[in-house]
């Protein structure tokens, strides 16, 4: 598919007062075929109370309204349910608040419970609080599942690096000190090392970069500096074997391809939000500014990193399949994204032939409405002709005939 014909199924979404938050997670939520095709598998006619409120209903609805053309507003029905459900309009959101809300209406509302629990697996990212003790190296874990991984932006006030802010997360801390903590072998105060650990990373991964910071008068501010990301990006590469938990299982997969980033422009206090999307299954980005998108090229995504006012917020990866998962979770998300691929591109093929047979029909109808014209012409040629000519032979008979009385 032509880029060209990509950015004219791409639709923008209006902004319908202060919207521009829900309608840049929108667009990355329509960049994600594997949530569409979780989404079409349910059957949501069986929400028969209070379906008005439902939010993955109408989730639902738009990312399936979203390439009819005879719809004006396709989310637009999304935005007044998350109104109901104090999401309010005319006021801002943050983007990340939104995206914990609207997985966690997918798993309060959905009636299948087990529909509900694969798409939030979409985005689970199992990581554990790890803590061990310097001294008798005993270990203690609290393993806690996280949809968003939120990462501080703290390692250098101008330059970062999202490889940087990772590697800063995972890395284990010694808390030594006033910090030491109680172990329960020891009996005492003792220093620990402490830190995240990766028990299992998800098919879409969600990362927030922590601008938005409180001063020590309590007023909030935003952080501006540049954090570089690129287009890959691989675990392995990034956080050391230790990180990694002993359960992890490493034929899952590591690396990972940016899809989608959303961008906040403004203050901490006043901002607008926009979207940068990848097409399906290509290489080329869209940036989408409310009901305004056009197609920009990675130079364009790359002047989020930061500096100025307009930096990425949230970032989107799709874990890519490995070649170890044969038969595995890895060929299944691919078979989903193709599947969603091939759904949308059957709606396209759809479309360009509905289009086709319209127009053969209209030519058609032109011509038949052509010949019919010509017929009846030439009908009305023969009618004339034949009336002439009775009127000729008539008007002959009636001379022949007086001509005969006249000899009578």
């Amino acid at each position: 598919m032509s880029p060209e014909r990509r950015f004219s199924r791409w639709r923008g979404l209006e902004n319908y007062g202060l919207t521009c938050c829900v309608n840049a997670l929108l667009q990355s939520f329509i960049a994600t075929p594997e949530l569409k095709f979780l989404l079409n598998r349910w059957d949501s006619s069986s929400v028969r109370e209070d379906a008005l409120n439902n939010v993955p209903v109408h989730l639902k609805g738009v990312l399936g309204a979203i390439r009819d053309p005879s719809c004006r507003a396709p989310h637009k029905d999304f935005l007044r349910c998350l109104d109901r459900q104090h999401i309010q309009l005319n006021v801002q959101h943050d983007a990340d608040e939104v995206f914990l809300a609207v997985l966690n209406f997918i798993h309060q509302q959905m009636d299948d419970k087990a529909l509900a629990l694969e798409i939030q697996s979409l985005y689970r990212l199992s990581v554990e609080l790890h803590h061990q003790c310097v001294e008798c190296s005993s270990n203690q874990s609290l393993p806690g599942p996280s949809y968003l991984l939120s990462l501080p932006l703290h390692i250098r006030h101008q330059n970062n690096t999202l490889k940087d802010c990772l590697a800063s997360f995972f890395e284990l801390q010694e808390l030594s000190g006033i910090d030491n903590c109680f172990c329960d072998q020891c009996k005492t105060r003792t220093p620990f090392k402490h830190g995240h650990r990766i028990l299992s990373l998800p098919t879409i991964l969600c990362v927030q970069l922590q601008r938005f910071c409180y001063s020590d008068s309590g007023w909030m501010y935003k952080l501006n500096c540049s954090v570089e990301f690129q287009e890959s990006l691989d675990f392995q590469d990034i956080c050391s074997q230790d990180v990694f938990s002993k359960d992890f299982q490493k034929n899952e997969g590591t690396k990972y391809s940016l899809f989608a980033v959303i961008v906040h422009s403004g203050t901490a206090m006043f901002g607008h939000y926009t979207a940068f999307v990848r097409a399906t299954g290509g290489s080329d980005w869209f940036y989408a500014n409310d009901s305004h998108v056009e197609p920009v090229s990675w130079e364009a995504v790359r002047e989020t990193y930061g500096g100025r006012s307009r930096t990425a917020y949230m970032l989107l990866y799709r874990r890519e399949p490995t070649q170890t998962q044969g038969g595995g979770e890895g060929e299944e998300q691919e078979g989903e994204r193709q599947e969603g691929e091939r759904r949308e591109g059957e709606v396209q093929e759809g479309e360009r032939q509905e289009g086709g047979r319209r127009k053969r029909k209209k030519r058609g109808g032109e011509k038949q409405e052509g010949e019919k014209q010509e017929g009846e012409k030439q009908e009305g040629a023969v009618h004339e002709g034949g009336r002439r000519e009775g009127k000729k032979q008539g008007v002959g008979g009636n001379k022949k005939g007086r001509n005969r009385k006249g000899r009578n």
